[in-house]
């Protein structure tokens, strides 16, 4: 009893603490972070519950997952091999597949159905403690040169890709709160605004926009009794953000199709990326190795406007590239099994929180790459629990 309290609480803190992989170290000359020594202490926790028979952990997962999965390691494997990024692209396996992939079966095996709630609602104090660090950032100023706010991130845009499943899990909390759930709405409340604030002053559009076609998506799915309602809110939501953004400098290049406007320095990201495809697009280029290849191929375009750019700004473009055409069949396999199985289910809480997580990936996924990094793709892989 006391092994699987040890273990169940530490699965949840696990998603409390996901931004720990930003404290990085060397164990034994090999590189790793905090998440990942969190994880594998889950692992071997979990390991010593099963009496060591880790494999029959293996049966809660349906034979297609399997299949699809099988086919993203192969092509990761053959891309790293092909291109000899041997250090860095089998670092990016570990701790952007293989990881998060033990952390899912061990959570998926150990959890009951009834406790798979309890990593929704981990993941949104998580969200809510990092946005009020977030705020403190934004009090003292410590904005990007262009006045966004990035916190401890290395962008706006990570910031908001981690506090927008936060934020969504939320809003659905509360509107099932209003349904009947016990729970304080004026904490939720409360606590949504914390998140939004800072959300809001990463100024990142694509972020703002998945949201919203995700919730919109999720809350057509439970018809809600006040869609008109739902509609006013947005309507008045978008024209706030409208409102408040026309003047910027961002919001008038983007409108205008500035050749500084940060969609226009993504196509021309996407271009060298679609270039790179053309010399091999079996094998891919190998993860870890875009911003090397990204700057090679500098004499084919005009002056890039971003220099820096160690990911393609496309979730299906980065499965492409670093797994090959083996990696993005099993990734599109995957996302196509999950929402078959999310939809041919019930329209549980816990359910249309994973689905309204998955919707906001697949959008913000066409402009960023929202599942390559430690603590999104275990976002990623907790929302495969409630199946």
């Amino acid at each position: 009893m006391g092994r699987r309290f040890d273990l169940e609480n530490l699965l949840y803190l696990i998603m409390v603490f996901l931004p720990s992989y930003l404290l990085r170290f060397k164990f034994f000359g090999i590189p790793t972070n905090v998440l990942e020594i969190l994880i594998m202490l889950a692992f071997l926790l979990w390991v010593v519950e099963k009496k060591g028979r880790i494999f029959s952990g293996m049966k809660i997962i349906d034979r297609k997952y399997i299949l699809v999965i099988s086919f993203i390691f192969l092509g990761l494997l053959i891309s790293v091999l092909a291109n000899r990024s041997y250090l860095i692209g089998l670092g990016i396996v570990k701790g952007w597949f293989l990881f998060p992939i033990i952390f899912f079966v061990v959570a998926k095996d150990f959890l009951a159905k009834e406790k798979i709630a309890n990593m929704f609602t981990a993941l949104y104090v998580s969200g809510f403690l990092l946005a009020l660090v977030a705020l403190v950032y934004l009090f003292f100023g410590k904005l990007t040169f262009d006045g966004r706010l990035q916190a401890f991130f290395n962008s706006p845009n990570y910031l908001a890709m981690y506090l927008a499943p936060s934020l969504i899990v939320g809003i659905i909390r509360l509107i099932q709160g209003q349904r009947g759930n016990k729970m304080d709405p004026k904490f939720n409340v409360a606590s949504l605004v914390v998140l939004l604030v800072p959300l809001y002053f990463t100024y990142s559009y694509a972020a703002w926009i998945s949201v919203l076609i995700s919730l919109a998506v999720v809350l057509w799915i439970m018809n809600f009794s006040k869609k008109t309602l739902l509609l006013a809110v947005a309507s008045a939501l978008l024209i706030f953000l409208i409102f408040t953004q026309y003047q910027s400098v961002k919001f008038n290049d983007l409108i205008n199709f500035n050749q500084r406007s940060s969609l226009y320095s993504r196509m021309m990201i996407w271009k060298s990326a679609g270039k790179m495809l053309e010399n091999d697009w079996m094998r891919g280029i190998g993860p870890g190795n875009f911003q090397t290849i990204y700057l090679d191929y500098q004499k084919y375009y005009p002056p890039y406007l971003e220099w820096a750019v160690p990911h393609p700004h496309s979730m299906y473009l980065a499965f492409w590239l670093y797994g090959g055409f083996l990696g993005l069949v099993g990734f599109l396999g995957l996302v196509y099994f999950f929402l078959r199985d999310i939809f041919k289910g019930d329209k549980s809480p816990v359910r249309l929180m994973a689905l309204g997580i998955m919707v906001y990936f697949l959008i913000h996924g066409v402009f960023d790459t929202t599942y390559f990094k430690n603590d999104l793709s275990v976002v990623f892989w907790m929302c495969f629990l409630v199946l």
